[in-house]
């Protein structure tokens, strides 16, 4: 896997607790006259990981320039996952108003970021 980008070293590189994780495959569904529905198989889903990492307040800051900046918000990127330890390709998903991450004040200098990265093939 050669990528353009990786995730950067000085941001958090296990997520906290909250992490989550969804895959399966892509089937379409057709109903019959009669009898169960028919079946098959598109192929993968690409597996999605939902992540939440307490920052520093200059933590949030490298996560923004990385995300606007850097990967413009939509390029693919290097990323380790978290129940496998292996690299892996990723790019963020966005929310359904186009939010990339979403950021929650802890305390002061401290700040929990939430996201959620697609894993590609």
């Amino acid at each position: 896997m050669a990528v353009s980008y990786i995730w950067p070293v000085s941001l958090p590189q296990k997520p906290n607790t909250n992490y989550s994780e969804s895959g399966g495959v892509l089937v379409v569904r057709s109903p019959m006259d009669s009898g169960p529905a028919k079946e098959r198989k598109r192929g993968n889903r690409p597996q999605t990981l939902s992540l939440n990492f307490d920052m520093t307040d200059a933590q949030v800051v490298t996560l923004e320039t990385f995300v606007k900046s850097t990967i413009n918000g939509v390029a693919r990127f290097g990323f380790t996952h978290p129940r496998t330890n292996t690299s892996v390709e990723v790019r963020l998903v966005p929310s359904g108003d186009g939010e990339l991450y979403d950021i929650k004040y802890l305390s002061p200098g401290y700040w929990s970021v939430s996201l959620n990265m697609e894993v590609l093939p």
